[in-house]
């Protein structure tokens, strides 16, 4: 007999230590306008709660680490009490959170991004923290902050499968490379990776950036280029995943609502979260 479905959302309305500016709009919205309806639709029961940073005055690198730190807290929470973890944020750098509360010594993750996500502080041009969220997942920098965050483990690379990317700079694609991250660009790709990644861990967390799509799909951000999945293509690839692999939690990041004028960014949102959690569903 199959269990019902219990969901835990977490929001963390934060960009670059910003509270509910740019970015940071996007995780309630998410919540509000696709989230909720699915729950009511498919008659999921769900608890919400939104976390915020206990510093008085926000410095970028220590409220992100400490949000981090605190969504790993609430996650191991939350499957403790057998609730499927989703997290919304403002930006993507927060999975790192999500994947240590689901144990990341024995996850994958797939990270769908159109950017490398693997600068660091060395490599840089921009400065910007939320361009290193891969580089720190596999140990490559912040290693001191990163071990603070509970359930933090290095990702060997292999146990990444960066998807979709297509905006990497040289350093990045150096440091992807010597890390051993699975860069996918196609359907065709994914299966024979997720069933080798099935032999060593016990489930895969999936991280969403929607700038993944191509514009002419959805614009949800102000850095999205052009040639990238299409919608349909991104449901197959998910699809093909969570069929080998079990899904310990999911999250979406970097949606800025002001820019998604059309609406066609959160329609995308909603059909990928649908299909995520009824393959959850089915398996449950």
């Amino acid at each position: 007999m199959k269990r019902s479905l219990h969901v835990g959302t977490i929001s963390v309305p934060y960009d670059s230590g910003h509270y509910r500016k740019r970015m940071g709009l996007g995780p309630e919205v998410l919540f509000r306008e696709c989230l909720e309806p699915l729950f009511l639709k498919r008659g999921i029961n769900y608890r919400h709660e939104e976390i915020i940073s206990n510093q008085s005055h926000s410095a970028e690198i220590s409220s992100a680490f400490e949000l981090c730190a605190t969504v790993s807290h609430r996650v191991q929470a939350l499957r403790a009490a057998d609730y499927f973890p989703i997290l919304l944020s403002g930006n993507c750098g927060i999975a790192i959170g999500g994947i240590s509360g689901c144990g990341a010594a024995d996850t994958s993750v797939a990270w769908f991004d159109a950017h490398g996500e693997a600068n660091t502080p060395e490599t840089t041009n921009s400065g910007f923290l939320d361009g290193m969220g891969i580089a720190i997942l596999t140990g490559q920098c912040w290693r001191t902050l990163a071990s603070q965050i509970p359930g933090f483990h290095a990702l060997p690379g292999d146990r990444v499968l960066l998807i979709g990317s297509r905006d990497v700079e040289h350093q990045e694609r150096r440091l992807l490379d010597q890390v051993g991250v699975r860069r996918i660009q196609s359907v065709s790709e994914v299966s024979a990776v997720a069933s080798s990644l099935s032999q060593e861990i016990n489930g895969c967390y999936f991280h969403f950036d929607l700038d993944v799509l191509d514009p002419k799909e959805a614009v949800v951000n102000q850095w999205a280029p052009p040639g990238g999945m299409m919608l349909e293509e991104a449901l197959q690839v998910v699809d093909s995943i969570s069929a080998q692999l079990p899904v310990k939690g999911f999250g979406f990041g970097s949606y800025d609502p002001t820019v998604d004028g059309s609406g066609r960014g959160l329609k995308a949102a909603t059909a990928i979260m649908e299909l995520l959690l009824a393959n959850k569903r089915g398996k449950s």
